[in-house]
């Protein structure tokens, strides 16, 4: 299985410890799909200031590709500040400056060379929503995260960003199935096959097609929450593309309860690792 992590690379720096991770959705996604054994690959604009070696470093390290990525000359890395306490993270601010790489601008040579990939995996903090609608057009399946603010969240982000989504996830508050079959209709509504809510310690809440799933998770003492989404997704993609999956194809039962028992796994692991995938700048 070839998938192509599409987006963000920024350096994660937690102010009261004074560390600093690799990261960014894109970045977490590809290394922890290589480490669930698929071809995985990164794309998106590098820098070429400090932090940006600090990221190619972590993705050589994890064999994930990054050969097709334009490397920009005097860019900068995008820098997240957290304070993160008995392992929960509060975001604090972000710093790109004025020469910050950016969100990738895709080519049509760009586009095809996507098409070459199983699974294209993105995010709202790619910032490139303008630009999905086409990816989505390409024969892989795609899929979006749409995190965990509400300016992602409303009809106006939806009409821009919802072509053919095969899964949309969310990190959310804890709520009941029927409040999740409401959350649920505007998406459906616009063509996405799946939905997935993370909720923390509540566990998960799946709809397809409004066919809800719901996992209750084994609780942990987290080490640190930074990844957990990224790396419950990661296994959670590969075993669906294990089961079989494909475009704008819903997925039984079966197979969504077990690409969420190896999430939860793969999420249990990451919490006990320090950053987005356990590697210090």
């Amino acid at each position: 299985m070839k998938v192509i992590a599409l987006g963000d690379n920024v350096i994660d720096y937690y102010r009261n410890t004074g560390e600093c991770f690799p990261g960014g959705n894109a970045v977490n996604v590809a290394v922890h799909a290589a480490r669930q054994g698929a071809e995985s690959e990164y794309l998106g604009n590098i820098g070429t200031d400090a932090y940006a070696e600090v990221i190619v470093k972590a993705l050589d390290e994890f064999h994930v590709a990054h050969g097709h990525c334009p490397v920009l000359a005097g860019k900068t890395t995008k820098v997240c500040n957290y304070e993160v306490t008995d392992g929960e993270r509060s975001f604090v601010s972000v710093v790109t400056g004025p020469d910050w790489a950016g969100p990738i601008q895709l080519s049509e040579e760009d586009l095809r060379y996507l098409s070459g990939a199983d699974l294209i995996a993105c995010s709202c903090n790619a910032k490139m929503p303008e630009q999905m609608r086409r990816v989505q057009e390409l024969p892989p399946v795609f899929v979006y995260d749409f995190g965990e603010k509400e300016k992602y969240r409303t009809e106006e982000y939806y009409d821009q960003v919802c072509g053919h989504i095969d899964l949309a996830m969310f990190s959310c508050r804890p709520m009941g199935e029927e409040e999740f079959r409401e959350f649920c209709r505007p998406l459906h509504g616009r063509g996405v096959v799946h939905v997935l809510a993370t909720i923390g310690a509540e566990g998960q809440l799946l709809s397809a097609g409004g066919r809800i799933v719901k996992k209750d998770v084994q609780k942990i003492v987290p080490s640190d929450t930074m990844g957990a989404g990224d790396s419950f997704l990661a296994a959670f993609l590969n075993t669906l593309m294990q089961f079989g999956w494909q475009k704008n194809r819903q997925m039984p039962e079966k197979a969504l309860s077990a690409a969420v028992q190896a999430g939860q796994k793969a999420s249990a692991e990451n919490c006990m690792r320090q950053g987005g995938f356990g590697v210090k700048a």
